[in-house]
């Protein structure tokens, strides 16, 4: 088992680097190959994890659906689901995918930030708390009305410009 600090450990990595190539090779059997034109994530459907670059070199048409320059995607997030817990022994805070909100913020204190509405493009209401530890931002997903996890994403703070807090 890996806690999520050793990935966290890993944000900054180059998807080009053969030494965190061979990280995943050796971690997920069945990780997606990484493809900007569907998704900046690399996807282990049997660990219930999802692997996210941030790729600013890479130019591509999504609507010719064309890759000109493919750039050097950087290992900058991930997103754990509850069977997640297969791979990750341990989630900050001391949490656990029962936990309700309530729970995560006895545990992890007050959220620095808390966003809640209704997203148009998904259809449905969203709750997200995020809190910080150092430069790694961890956000909770919630089902709004349960106040129940849906997934948990780590993040290094300075490498997704456009989620930085």
């Amino acid at each position: 088992m890996l806690s999520y600090k050793e990935f966290t450990n890993r944000f900054g990595a180059s998807l080009l680097e053969q030494e965190f190539r061979a990280f995943l090779t050796n971690t997920f059997t069945d990780i997606t190959e990484y493809n900007i034109l569907e998704s900046d994530y690399m996807i282990s459907e049997e660990m219930g994890f999802e692997i996210g670059f941030t790729n600013k070199g890479a130019v591509y048409d999504e609507d010719a659906n064309v890759i000109f320059e493919k750039g050097d995607p950087i290992f900058s997030h991930f997103i754990v689901y509850p069977k997640s817990l297969k791979l990750i022994g341990s989630l900050p805070f001391d949490t656990n995918f029962t936990d309700k909100r309530n729970e995560v913020i006895a545990k992890a204190g007050d959220p620095i930030k808390t966003n809640e509405g209704f997203s148009g493009l998904l259809k449905k209401r969203f709750l997200v708390d995020s809190y910080k530890l150092g430069n790694i931002i961890v956000t909770y997903d919630y089902h709004p009305e349960e106040q129940t996890i849906n997934f948990i994403q780590a993040r290094e703070n300075n490498l997704v410009e456009h989620l930085r807090l």
